[in-house]
């Protein structure tokens, strides 16, 4: 009777033992099937990196090659403001520009001052408005403003 039982218990446990490495083969299976879905997202995700990457370094080679265009577009771009001082009626009496900024003392009436100042901050992309003065001198306004070039 002992044999028996003890014939029994082996069954048991190798009936046991056979159940638990099923469900390790499957548990490892499973963990498998997860490390190679992981490693597809982490390959994929290299790919997008790489692929921004290269956008980016060719977005900053465009950016340099414009700033290497943009010493003529600002010449330009001046000329193309003290050409528009004819049209708001002000009169240029002084200005000086560097690579950086724009000084302009103008004079006028209000109206011409005032348009001029809309006409810089809706319409200039190269010069934006980081000062300005106006004075006043019996029927004439002296107009002080100073740009900066934005795109330095």
């Amino acid at each position: 009777m002992i044999i028996k039982q003890n014939k029994s218990l082996k069954i048991v446990l190798i009936i046991l033992l056979i159940i638990l490495i099923a469900v390790q083969a499957l548990k490892s299976r499973e963990i498998i099937k997860e490390n190679k879905i992981l490693q597809f997202e982490i390959s994929k995700q290299q790919q997008e990196n790489s692929l921004l990457e290269n956008k980016y370094a060719n977005k900053r080679l465009d950016s340099n090659l414009s700033s290497n265009k943009q010493v003529f577009d600002i010449k330009a771009k001046t000329a193309e403001i003290l050409s528009e001082l004819q049209i708001f009626d002000l009169e240029l009496i002084d200005f000086s520009s560097s690579k950086a900024e724009l000084n302009l003392n103008l004079s006028g009436d209000f109206i011409s001052i005032l348009n001029f100042i809309y006409y810089l901050e809706n319409q200039s992309e190269a010069f934006k408005i980081d000062e300005f003065k106006i004075k006043e001198n019996s029927d004439q306004l002296f107009f002080f403003v100073k740009l900066k070039n934005e795109l330095i």
